[in-house]
């Protein structure tokens, strides 16, 4: 197996529109995202670990216009130049600074990948307790440490980019980018349904995957969407209750994911863009094995299933068509 262009450090930050950006700004506090700086065009979001802006928010017709991953040097950035349709390497004009590459993946998306960006100083997080679970008494005489309010989100950890082809998808990044297959599920055709990928880091334990590639049920492209580590349980349920509280639109959770790991909450902007809160992922290596699932046989370890509106970002006679595919394989 032939060596990939760069592997990638991590997943970096990712640009998004909206019609109405106070409308958006004021969504993105309540979801527990925290202005870092503004420049003239945008407004740059960050979470409490000491990574630069992980959210560029713009005013635009909507959705996801870019992802972006980090470089381990400039020797990488080098590397991808000379990509066939790559930019040459360029200064970031952003709060953050840095260099930066760009590409287009093969469903179209704009893919950058950039280094040497500022860190930024640690805020604080959601505050923690211990537990007497387990037959454990661990907490004695203190009470839990949960507080009413968003969420405190701490980083961008993974997202999922839906098309109709996207085993090819897959394949650019990982000739490009290093990314690894953590886990698959397949579709009643043995066609893939989703490919779950990960950093390729060698012995360190990463997240079981930091894109996901999902057949799109209509056969369009886009980023279906986003995920955002909090702290712990207490923390999102508290997020969870307080985006309910602002009327916020509820896409499906809460549960535990069973390729993955995570315990899941999903919540759409005003424009219909998911984001996710997530805690407690599963942690894979370069030696973890990579399965098969059946999309029949796929269920989370618990929770509702996916309504509607998770699984079909627009209806028309494919989305219809494939839907019914799929349930017909999990009767």
């Amino acid at each position: 197996m032939s060596e990939p262009t760069i592997k990638a450090k991590r997943l970096a930050y990712v640009r998004v529109e909206a019609p109405d950006t106070a409308r958006a700004e004021e969504f993105l506090e309540e979801f527990g995202l925290q202005l870092s700086a503004r420049t003239g065009d945008a407004a740059f979001f960050r979470g409490t670990d000491p990574e630069p802006p992980c959210y560029v928010l713009t005013k635009g017709s909507g959705g996801v216009t870019a992802i972006a991953f980090e470089a381990d040097d400039m020797a990488d950035l080098e590397a991808l130049s000379a990509i066939d349709g790559a930019s040459a390497i360029e200064t970031l004009d952003e709060p953050a600074g840095g260099k930066i590459v760009r590409l287009t993946d093969p469903q179209g998306m704009r893919v950058e990948v950039v280094h040497g960006r500022m860190a930024l100083e640690a805020l604080d997080a959601s505050p923690a307790h211990r537990f007497n679970m387990d037959g454990k008494r661990n907490r004695e005489g203190e009470l839990p440490a949960v507080t009413h309010g968003p969420s405190q989100v701490k980083r961008l950890g993974h997202l999922v980019l839906e098309s109709a082809i996207p085993h090819e998808v897959y394949e650019w990044y990982n000739r490009h980018l290093g990314l690894q297959t953590s886990d698959a599920v397949r579709t009643p055709d043995g066609s893939p349904q989703m490919i779950f990928s990960r950093l390729d880091r060698g012995e360190e334990y990463v997240d079981h995957h930091v894109v996901g590639f999902q057949f799109a049920v209509d056969e369009g492209a886009r980023v279906q969407h986003m995920a955002f580590e909090v702290g712990n349980f207490d923390d999102l349920m508290s997020g969870h209750d307080y985006l309910k509280s602002k009327r916020r639109k509820h896409v499906w959770g809460i549960g535990r994911h069973r390729l993955g790991g995570q315990i899941f909450d999903y919540w759409a902007n005003p424009w219909g863009v998911i984001h996710e809160h997530w805690t407690d992922t599963d942690l894979v290596n370069e030696n973890h094995e990579p399965t098969d699932t059946s999309i029949a046989d796929l269920k989370d370890y618990w929770g509702p299933e996916p309504g509607p509106g998770f699984v079909v970002s627009r209806w028309n006679f494919k989305a219809v068509r494939n839907i019914a595919r799929m349930l017909k394989a999990r009767a």
